[in-house]
């Protein structure tokens, strides 16, 4: 394997391991407590519920290591994409915390959730 397509394949598949992990974690709830974020020093997950909708809810995700990029979002089911909206997101506390604001639907049904992946190093282009 060229070192140029292992350094695209090694992340990807990491980062598609750590979707299972993350929907083990159990969801965040209304709560503002914060969410723990799923994985190694290099790649995490982290699940936050949007069943029953949110109104300007902050939401804090703290991550397993610095220097991280957000580099995906999934929601599940595919029925909620588009029903969630987050804003106002930036890193804190030295780059180990990713903050934002969620909005999302009353009609998300019970179970819905986003899973937020991030990656050490530089953001996706």
């Amino acid at each position: 394997m060229t070192k140029k397509l292992r350094r695209c394949v090694a992340p990807a598949t990491v980062l598609a391991a750590l979707v299972p992990a993350a929907l083990l974690a159990a969801p965040a709830g209304a709560s503002n407590a914060p969410i723990r974020c799923v994985g190694t020093a290099d790649f995490c997950g982290a699940s936050v519920s949007i069943a029953g909708g949110a109104s300007n809810r902050p939401v804090t995700i703290n991550l397993t290591g610095t220097d991280f990029s957000r580099v995906g979002v999934r929601v599940l089911p595919q029925s909620s994409k588009g029903a969630f909206s987050i804003s106002k997101a930036a890193f804190r506390t030295g780059g180990s915390q990713y903050r934002f604001t969620l909005n999302a639907v009353r009609g998300n049904p019970r179970g819905a959730r986003i899973i937020l992946l991030f990656a050490a190093g530089t953001p996706a282009s």
